[in-house]
């Protein structure tokens, strides 16, 4: 059945006043840990990434509450697949889906491989499409809303100095208009934020060359920070009207202008 949403209607497990659950993946990075708090005074918050978990936000608590993490390569096929499909006989559907998880290399295109190359755009593309079949299966089984967000990139519009990288990125943008056009009256609303660079430990490839040509560049005169990035993410989740909906929200600082 379809199940029409009314323009700024907010998910529904706002509107029955139960905490929402959101998950997220890649969700050590510098990016994905800012995410991590927005919504932990939020929602419940369920963690994936390849890196292990080394503090407890709330020690002893009661994972109902905190959320859980799950330490996972999200390139990893059938672990993947199998951890996906537990998850989600457990939750049902989660309310709110991240992904911030990435790699940059920052490599000229003539020092890759072919497997180097395909380990990229598994990372950063194809392991996100990946989890698309049984996270939309969940919502809609559960006719449960769902928002999701997937932090892109400006190389996706500009290029970049490392091709499968803004390859994939631009990768990102369509398969999230896709979900966005195909299942929108089901509840399902999709958005991309794209930064430009922003102060984390990934953008720190760049070096310091690049570093002062994009201070120069940026009219704001300075990297985006992750906390930035990620209140934009947030309020795409909680509060954005539906009526966005298969857009990209650039925050990089006025850099692109598009």
């Amino acid at each position: 059945m379809t199940r029409a949403l009314v323009s700024g209607a907010r998910p529904r497990a706002l509107v029955s006043g139960a905490r929402p659950r959101a998950l997220v993946l890649g969700a050590r990075g510098g990016i994905g840990s800012a995410v991590c708090d927005a919504l932990r005074e939020l929602s419940v918050v369920d963690t994936v990434d390849i890196a292990a978990v080394v503090d407890a936000v709330a020690p002893c608590a009661d994972a109902a509450i905190t959320g859980r993490d799950f330490t996972l390569d999200l390139t990893d096929d059938a672990a993947r697949d199998l951890w996906l499909k537990d998850y989600l006989a457990d939750v049902g559907s989660p309310d709110y889906v991240v992904w911030c998880a990435g790699w940059y290399p920052r490599r000229d295109i003539r020092e890759y491989s072919t497997s180097d190359l395909r380990h990229v755009v598994d990372l950063n593309l194809v392991a996100m499409i990946a989890l698309l079949p049984a996270l939309v299966s969940a919502a809609l089984d559960n006719t449960k809303s769902m928002r999701l967000v997937v932090v892109g990139s400006q190389a996706a519009v500009t290029g970049g100095l490392d091709v499968p990288y803004a390859a994939a990125k631009a990768g990102l943008v369509a398969a999230v208009k896709s979900i966005a056009r195909e299942y929108a009256r089901q509840g399902i609303i999709a958005n991309v934020v794209s930064p430009g660079p922003v102060e984390t430990p990934m953008a720190a490839v760049m070096g310091d060359e690049r570093r002062s040509f994009y201070e120069n560049a940026i009219p704001l005169g300075r990297y985006t920070q992750p906390q930035e990035v990620a209140d934009v993410i947030a309020w795409l989740l909680t509060n954005a009207p539906v009526a966005i909906n298969g857009s990209v929200v650039d925050v990089d600082g006025g850099l692109v202008r598009r």
